[in-house]
């Protein structure tokens, strides 16, 4: 499976395609993807093989993809006020502030996780 996974990377890099996310709905998207392959893959590694995808992009994104599932009202505030030509790093990292800004949202996102509707993904230090 790793051998598959490493193959197709090296084939889509040789082919020039890249999977470049660069909009905050892509982002929503490949997160939803990757939470519906994760009962099948069984594990968190082997759903971001078959996605092509390295464990810390999807870390330093996962606030945007959080915030949108557990709290989509939150998040269109966050996006309305997402200037023109932000990156989707320093978009991330705004997410991430008004989840700790906001008590109730940080309680229903662990609740969230600890019954499989997002990804369990813990991050030590904020993105």
């Amino acid at each position: 499976m790793i051998i598959e996974a490493q193959a197709q990377i090296q084939k889509e890099t040789q082919q020039g395609r890249q999977n470049t996310i660069q909009t905050p709905s892509e982002i929503i998207h490949r997160y939803k993807s990757i939470l519906k392959t994760l009962p099948k893959a069984k594990t968190m590694t082997r759903a971001f093989q078959k996605h092509v995808i390295d464990r810390n992009t999807v870390v330093s994104t996962s606030a945007i993809g959080e915030l949108a599932i557990a709290a989509p009202e939150v998040y269109e505030e966050v996006v309305a006020k997402k200037p023109c030509g932000e990156t989707v790093l320093a978009f991330a990292k705004r997410c991430e502030a008004a989840i700790q800004g906001d008590e109730d949202v940080k309680e229903k996102m662990e609740s969230m996780k600890a019954g499989g509707t997002l990804l369990p993904i813990r991050r030590i230090k904020p993105v």
